[in-house]
């Protein structure tokens, strides 16, 4: 057992930097787009999360439960995403 809790603390340890990388991502889009309203793309959120559903299909894990966590990852991308862009522009 303390081998298995090992990995799944290196696990989170990885996911964790695996975020912040894409909140980098999200930052840099906030420094792209010229428009706040361009920030919230339902296409594109909608297309997110189907790609999501089919690589949890894939993976043989619960689709639902990873829709509803990228759906939370989302939306807090995009909060984040127009702190940055007020931000930057307020400066």
């Amino acid at each position: 057992m303390p081998e298995l809790r090992e990995t799944i603390d290196q696990l989170d340890s990885d996911l964790i930097a695996l975020l912040k990388l894409r909140f980098q991502c999200m930052e840099a889009a906030a420094r792209i787009k010229s428009e706040r309203s361009a920030v919230r793309d339902e296409e594109r959120k909608a297309e997110v999360l189907e790609n999501v559903k089919q690589l949890a299909s894939n993976a043989g894990i619960p689709v639902p439960t990873m829709a509803a966590i990228w759906e939370m990852l989302i939306e807090t991308s995009i909060s984040y995403e127009l702190e940055k862009w007020d931000q930057m522009r307020d400066s």
